[in-house]
């Protein structure tokens, strides 16, 4: 088992991303920020706040996929 001071410092600092991240996202969906886009606006006939949600998925899926892809390939810098 490896000590804590035998991990590279890019590597811990994307293990403490992965960790941050869905905390990030819960804090996301919270009633004071989806309150900030529940208001009676579309785009392109979409209301906003379904783009909201739906974007923030999006991107914390392709935030996850990078992290998990350099975690699995530490040597990828």
């Amino acid at each position: 088992m490896s000590q804590p001071e035998d991990i590279p410092r890019a590597r811990k600092r994307r293990y403490d991303g992965a960790v941050i991240l869905p905390i990030f996202a819960a804090m996301l969906i919270l009633p004071p920020f989806v309150g900030l886009f529940a208001v009676p606006v579309t785009v392109f006939g979409i209301p906003l706040i379904v783009l909201w949600l739906f974007g923030q998925w999006l991107v914390l899926i392709a935030i996850a996929r990078r992290l998990a892809h350099l975690l699995s390939h530490p040597d990828d810098e």
